[in-house]
């Protein structure tokens, strides 16, 4: 049952609001660990979360094995380059240390701080692995490959795979509780082309971790719900899907998480409409217990205090 003190729990991706309410910019915090931890403090003790998460930051893997990535003040980074067109770019690869490569450290060394000072769930995300294969590849390349070349495409998602795998177990051994997988590009396949070319591989890095994992995916993933619930995740958090749909397709053995428009509801909405739309989905969900309200996808950086704080009363 997901509930604190006769309350449901309440999570949210709020380190980059947290970032720009620190006083820092979005570029600076995430390559500081020093940075990164105060704002993961905030979310703690200002905004008063059940949960911490580490700052989701979808272009860690991809940078690490060789994107260039875009820094923003305001904006979390985006991958701008794309090195694998052919198996031989893929085989000059290497999977990174996630204990030397790229950011990778910087975020070990948050969650060290947050293991050393708080003792409450620890969350981290990491990228499922089609999306990193979208960044490595190019996203026109990669849904060619769907149906032109099957095998490199199945090839560059084993090497995000091990990517993947390798730092999430440095994540767990620094102190993460749980992971968060984050499929974005998810969304965008059929669900048999997702089970193919995203669950299978997701199913491999589960069975690997010995830490419980939530298996997100952006946008309208409706028709994908059953194929992610095969994928060995303990909850699962969607975007853009009506939610009381989902109490019986998902077995009573896993959470649901979310969904609260993040853009339409927390970032643009005001305080009033957020409380609305939160205690009329709390009443749609009431018969699933196993279910934790949250936003849809991570909070827009741009947040208003104020539409933080409303959590409080759920």
């Amino acid at each position: 049952m997901v509930r604190i003190a006769g309350r449901r729990i309440v999570s949210a991706f709020a380190g980059a609001p947290a970032i720009l309410l620190t006083n820092s910019t979005i570029s600076e915090a995430l390559r500081d660990s020093k940075l990164h931890f105060k704002a993961m403090r905030f979310t703690v003790e200002e905004l008063g979360l059940d949960t911490i998460c580490l700052t989701a930051d979808l272009s860690l893997e991809a940078e690490s094995c060789g994107c260039q990535i875009r820094f923003a003040d305001r904006a979390l980074p985006t991958v701008v380059s794309h090195p694998v067109k052919t198996m031989e770019d893929l085989k000059r690869l290497r999977v990174p240390d996630p204990y030397r490569d790229g950011r990778m450290p910087i975020f070990l060394e948050t969650m060290k701080l947050l293991r050393d000072n708080y003792t409450m769930i620890k969350v981290a995300e990491v990228i499922g692995p089609f999306t990193p294969a979208v960044h490595l590849g190019g996203a026109q390349n990669t849904f060619i490959n769907i149906l032109r070349n099957p095998d490199l495409l199945k090839a560059l998602l084993d090497f995000c795979a091990r990517v993947i795998t390798s730092y999430a177990q440095a994540l767990i051994g620094t102190g993460a509780d749980m992971i968060l997988i984050a499929e974005p590009t998810g969304s965008m396949l059929s669900p048999r082309a997702y089970e193919e070319f995203s669950g299978m591989y997701i199913n491999k890095i589960i069975s690997s971790l010995n830490r419980p994992v939530i298996l997100h995916v952006c946008g309208k993933a409706d028709h994908l719900i059953e194929k992610m619930c095969e994928t060995g995740a303990v909850a699962i958090s969607v975007d853009e899907v009506n939610l009381p749909s989902m109490i019986d397709r998902v077995p009573r053995d896993m959470v649901i998480v979310g969904n609260i428009s993040p853009v339409k509801t927390i970032w643009k909405g005001s305080p009033e409409r957020i409380q609305e739309e939160t205690v009329k989905l709390l009443n749609a969900m009431r018969s699933r217990k196993e279910y934790a309200v949250a936003p849809g996808c991570d909070l827009v950086p741009e947040t208003p205090l104020e539409n933080m704080l409303l959590h409080r009363s759920c």
